[in-house]
């Protein structure tokens, strides 16, 4: 099993690094919506009603997103430079899929996962629809911001995530204490919760002095005072898209979103606290240039 999960790192960073080494964009733009598109159909795979499974929704779905991805990822190179605005790029479907994201993380998954109800409720359908606009804004907000600022910005927001996710996990295995969320994540903890959070702000504040990082950019546009306080919103809801992911898991009763990736899972596995985080970080950096 661990094996299989580094072999499968290996490959996965191999061909990041590949795609983001080649100048065109248009390859790294490809990698990033196969990527979406493949959490996408494991997304439905959870939430589709009981009617709808079995019909290939899922994959119809899956394939149809990729298509458009695909099509939005081309782009002429005479419209990729460093000041060209937000909806130059992109039309305001994009923006508005990245704020309707945003406001159902930032106002109503807290509530979902306090409520933790790990029977279907009935409205999986509504979190199905969900998975389409988060999915969609995350891929907006990705290529954005490499179009403009290049993969060195989003790779710092993405550092962010690894390191809630590492050090909450090693955290919590040190210290031990409350758990987080018994019903929905019995093996996270409080104090692993804490360690994380901590871990990311730290690395906010550090990557701040790193030049063309995310928080280098926000020092630029604001003051040092918000980094940390961004660090934070981001860390806790980082952790929220990893507890929201289990809790569809358990409603559906599934372990891993898919087996696409050997030792990891599924591709959503991978990406649920970038699909928490992006669209958030997208507002962030949409405000502050505005």
């Amino acid at each position: 099993m661990l094996g299989q999960r580094v072999i499968t790192a290996i490959i996965l960073l191999a061909v990041l690094v590949a795609v983001v080494s080649i100048p065109n964009p248009v390859y790294f733009n490809c990698f990033v919506s196969l990527a979406a598109s493949a959490a996408f159909w494991e997304w439905l795979r959870l939430t589709l009603p009981k009617a709808c499974k079995g019909k290939g929704i899922e994959y119809a779905g899956g394939i149809i997103l990729f298509m458009l991805f695909l099509g939005g990822s081309i782009f002429p190179p005479e419209i990729i430079a460093d000041d060209t605005p937000y909806l130059s790029l992109f039309n305001e479907a994009g923006l508005f899929f990245v704020v309707l994201s945003a406001f159902v993380w930032l106002l109503l998954i807290p509530i979902v996962l306090y409520r933790a109800r790990l029977d279907p409720p009935g409205k999986n359908f509504l979190h199905a629809l969900f998975g389409f606009v988060t999915i969609v804004a995350t891929w907006y907000a990705i290529i954005t911001m490499y179009l403009i600022h290049g993969a060195w910005f989003v790779f710092s927001y993405l550092i962010l995530i690894w390191c809630a996710d590492i050090f909450a996990y090693f955290g919590g295995k040190y210290f031990g204490g409350a758990k987080l969320a018994p019903k929905i994540s019995p093996g996270k903890t409080r104090s692993g919760a804490v360690c994380g959070i901590l871990a990311s702000m730290i690395w906010m504040l550090a990557s701040a002095f790193i030049e063309n990082s995310f928080s280098y950019f926000m020092l630029q546009q604001s003051s040092i005072l918000l980094i940390p306080a961004v660090g934070l919103l981001l860390a806790v809801y980082s952790i929220f898209g990893d507890l929201y992911e289990s809790l569809l898991k358990r409603r559906a009763g599934f372990k891993d979103s898919s087996n696409l990736l050997p030792g990891h899972g599924g591709v959503w596995d991978r990406l649920d606290s970038v699909l928490s985080v992006s669209p958030i970080a997208m507002l962030i950096w949409y405000l502050l240039i505005h």
